[in-house]
């Protein structure tokens, strides 16, 4: 299979969500930290960026399928 080069636009799409995505993790750690045990805080703040990554991997995805 033909491997193709990804557009400048699609990878500046991509370093933004990642951005966003560290953003809302560091705040949302930031907030949560301070006041929930800290196993409870970590497992929130984990599952919000695997959230957030999973859908925009799926997002991202599709948009490569189909082409």
């Amino acid at each position: 299979m033909l491997e193709t080069k990804p557009s400048a636009r699609t990878q500046l799409a991509e370093f933004v969500v990642a951005i966003a995505i560290a953003t809302v993790a560091g705040v949302a750690g930031y907030l949560l930290v301070d006041h929930l045990p800290f196993l409870l805080a970590a497992a929130l703040v984990g599952g919000s960026a695997f959230g957030l990554t999973a859908l925009v991997s799926a997002g991202i995805s599709r948009k490569e399928a189909r082409r």
